[in-house]
């Protein structure tokens, strides 16, 4: 295994969006990435395919600072913008589309991507979802999983607030979180194991390849895995986002809590551990009522509404960020607290347009284009 902690310095990040390329015309999905973007993709790296034709990825080269960070996807988000629109295609952003289909779209052609089709079979074809990936670099391996272990007692909240999914095949799932649920299907998929080292975790990843369960802990797709060849531990749980603000607080939330648990780690030596099933109970109020679940406090296991849990993170956190140069972004959290989900957002998009689907996805490109 190729091992990359202590490459760069700590808590660099890396941010990767899912984006969906919509007709100018239907606002359907349209299977065209490699005709708008081959070209693109061929000059610029930051370009790159996904599984479906109807899928941008935009991943921002490691950058130092949540703000650097944020500014990067924006450029990014410019950038496909620029190449889709004179070709009749549209960029939105959202954990899923509306009311677009999974099977009236093109697969890449790609190897990993036809293997995958021929081994998941309907698991993977219905995986019309978009996500918001964040990377942040750490010091040694054994930090690394120490980390992941701690932090993942708090992907709940993170999915709370990027909950940005309600529809799903044209009809309101009744979820916030619809991707969420669409991504269970596929194995080794949801919560990660905890690990008592980044050691226990190279002897999984090795049976597994040599099981043949899976080829190399990239097919290992947790809400949040240790990404070793980049030196990182990667945020997967959240929803792609349509607002720009609403990345630069998840991104800053993310890197000030894995800098707040590293520097305890070095000081302590260890980071409490929360058993995955309550965990998963937290998961699931998450996916179900977003910023408006009751998410329990496993340290005194109390519930508290899910607002008052990211206050709670966002002050924990708060030290980390200052000295990160992150308050700022930040500090946005109340902003989007008041405002509400995206899940929200989109529910009342589709009553402002007398219930039109179509409205919502109309105004998801106009939101995601915002401040571009």
């Amino acid at each position: 295994m190729d091992v990359n902690y202590g490459r760069r310095e700590p808590f660099t990040l890396g941010v990767e969006e899912e984006l969906q390329l919509v007709s100018s015309e239907s606002f359907d999905l349209t299977s065209r990435y490699a005709e708008v973007f081959g070209e693109a993709a061929r000059r610029d790296d930051r370009i790159k395919e996904e599984l479906l034709q109807s899928t941008v990825e935009v991943a921002t080269e490691p950058c130092a600072t949540v703000g650097e960070a944020v500014a990067e996807a924006a450029e990014l988000r410019r950038n496909a913008q620029a190449e889709a629109e004179p070709r009749g295609v549209r960029i939105l952003s959202a954990g899923t589309h509306p009311f677009a289909r999974y099977e009236h779209q093109d697969v890449t052609e790609k190897t990993r991507y036809a293997e995958l089709v021929d081994a998941l079979q309907w698991a993977v074809e219905r995986q019309l979802i978009f996500g918001l990936h964040v990377h942040v670099g750490l010091e040694t391996p054994q930090q690394a999983i120490s980390v992941a272990n701690a932090l993942r007692t708090w992907l709940p909240e993170l999915l709370a607030l990027s909950a940005n999914s309600p529809f799903w095949h044209g009809r309101d799932s009744g979820l916030h979180s619809t991707r969420s649920k669409v991504f269970d299907a596929m194995p080794r998929s949801g919560l990660p194991p905890a690990f008592a080292s980044f050691e226990e975790f190279e002897h999984v990843v090795e049976r597994g390849v040599r099981t043949g369960s899976f080829q190399d802990y990239t097919f290992i797709w947790w809400d949040l895995r240790p990404h070793p060849r980049l030196g990182t531990i990667e945020v997967r749980i959240c929803d792609a986002q349509t607002r720009l603000e609403n990345v630069a607080v998840l991104v800053a939330l993310v890197q000030s809590l894995a800098a707040t648990l590293a520097e305890r780690f070095d000081r302590e030596g260890r980071l409490a551990i929360q058993p995955v099933t309550l965990i998963a109970e937290n998961k699931w109020r998450a996916v179900r009522h977003g910023l408006d679940a009751e998410l329990v406090d496993l340290t005194r296991d109390e519930p508290r509404p899910a607002r008052d849990a990211l206050r709670e993170l966002a002050e924990l956190a708060s030290p980390a960020a200052r000295r990160l140069g992150c308050a700022d972004e930040l500090a946005l959290l109340e902003a989007v607290l008041a405002r509400g989900d995206g899940a929200g957002e989109q529910r009342a998009a589709a009553e402002a347009a007398g219930g039109s689907l179509l409205g919502v996805a109309q105004w998801l490109c106009r939101e995601t284009a915002k401040g571009l």
